[in-house]
């Protein structure tokens, strides 16, 4: 194409007459008090951007990219198919003192452990503090420290330094008062280290079984039976825990409360359940109130799925817990190395059907578990290159965690003063 030709130079009477316009326009729009509209904001500038978009040749400039998503890919971009797999497991490490195999589990590059209750849930607030410091200085990328707290007959802290939690059951007595108790609680959880609570307990009893429900109900770990009241319990201890520093998970989605069996023990399932129930009202309001983590039930929902397991279930995961409830942070397994549920799956396999499903973080008491897990997903990675990218969308939101909660850090070190 030719260039168009140059416009005229204009007349000095036409100069004059356009800025005589010009002046008359800017002072009427200021006698009117009118100011001009500011740009608006572009997407890029926006906490989901990934990176800047570039500026055309006379767009605006380029704005800056999201720090927490930029520190994400960077940490990212420095792992291979193997360290991004091992990202995906959270294994069992004593509260009262780093073991041998908790120290080969976080060599072969763990991204999580959960303290478990070895000392009778008597280790020191001091103890702990320790065997976090341990964990962090023996771990290849800084680790999420998750503990089972939830209060009553679950509560894996329980020894000097840390206050002692009524069951649920208690706790939603007072749901006013909630919010105010669960920042007390978390206070000397975070100083010593923890980063995770694996609490609260969002399922709905059904009434007609009540203690018959052996998981839940038999125990007191629930809200109680009303969805609406138990959503409101579930906000409050997720707004209380995040205010005292740690983060929460809801559990166990879709729900324990209308089953028998206790999947710790045996398989469970649950015919009553279905994508648009009642009682996913308390993970919905769970959700809303921010908590980042869903832990999935092992039990089998005939109206769901009636053919896997939920934690092994597309319909679960993907469609019902991301696609209608819009969940975008991370799902973890419950225990799923000592579980009887899971008995008749292998070890790899466990990991490999989870993330298959759409889940990103596999939860096993037994450190010992993490080379197979991690061995698992990395031959399914080599063969199937779909497999490969999702193990790398869950380390990407696992890392994204760790970024937020501040477990990971891409600035430069504070300095003192």
């Amino acid at each position: 194409m030719s260039p168009a030709p140059s416009p005229l130079p204009a007349s000095p009477r036409r100069r004059l007459t356009v800025a005589l316009v010009a002046a008359v326009l800017a002072l009427g729009a200021a006698a009117c008090g009118q100011e001009a509209p500011p740009p608006a904001p572009s997407a890029a500038g926006t906490p989901s951007a990934r990176s800047a978009v570039p500026p055309g040749p006379s767009g605006p400039p380029a704005q800056p990219a999201d720090p927490a998503a930029a520190c994400v890919d960077q940490v990212l971009a420095g792992l291979d198919t193997r360290a991004r797999a091992a990202q995906l497991i959270m294994a069992g490490v004593p509260a009262d003192g780093l073991t041998a195999a908790g120290r080969a589990a976080l060599a072969q590059g763990a991204g999580g452990v959960i303290l478990t209750d070895a000392a009778g849930g008597e280790a020191s607030a001091a103890q702990v503090t320790a065997t976090v410091r341990a964990i962090q200085q023996a771990a290849r990328t800084p680790v999420t420290v998750a503990v089972d707290q939830e209060g009553g007959r679950v509560q894996d802290l329980a020894g000097a330094g840390f206050a002692r939690m009524p069951s649920a059951a208690n706790q939603g007595r007072d749901v006013a008062g909630l919010r105010a108790d669960a920042r007390g609680w978390a206070r000397p959880m975070a100083d010593a280290g923890v980063t995770l609570d694996l609490a609260p307990v969002a399922d709905v009893v059904d009434p007609d079984l009540g203690e018959a429900n052996e998981p839940v109900g038999a125990l007191g770990r629930g809200y109680g039976t009303d969805p609406e009241r138990v959503g409101q319990a579930v906000t409050a201890f997720v707004g209380g825990m995040a205010d005292g520093g740690v983060a929460t998970t809801l559990k166990h989605f879709p729900g324990l409360g209308r089953v028998r069996e206790n999947t710790d023990f045996a398989g469970a399932a649950d015919d009553v359940t279905t994508v648009d129930d009642p009682a996913l009202g308390s993970f919905r309001a769970g959700i809303a109130a921010g908590a980042p983590v869903v832990m999935m039930s092992s039990a089998v929902y005939a109206r769901i799925d009636p053919d896997n397991r939920a934690l092994f279930s597309r319909a679960v995961v993907t469609d019902l817990l991301r696609g209608r409830l819009g969940f975008t942070g991370v799902v973890t397994t419950d225990d799923v190395g000592a579980a009887a549920a899971v008995d008749d799956v292998s070890v790899g396999q466990r990991a490999v059907r989870f993330v298959a499903a759409g889940g990103d973080q596999v939860l096993t008491v037994k450190a010992t578990d993490v080379g197979p897990m991690v061995e698992a997903l990395v031959a399914r990675s080599r063969t199937d290159p779909a497999f490969a990218d999702r193990v790398t969308e869950s380390a990407r939101r696992i890392l994204a965690l760790k970024v937020d909660r501040r477990v990971v850090s891409c600035g430069p070190a504070p300095t003192g003063g």
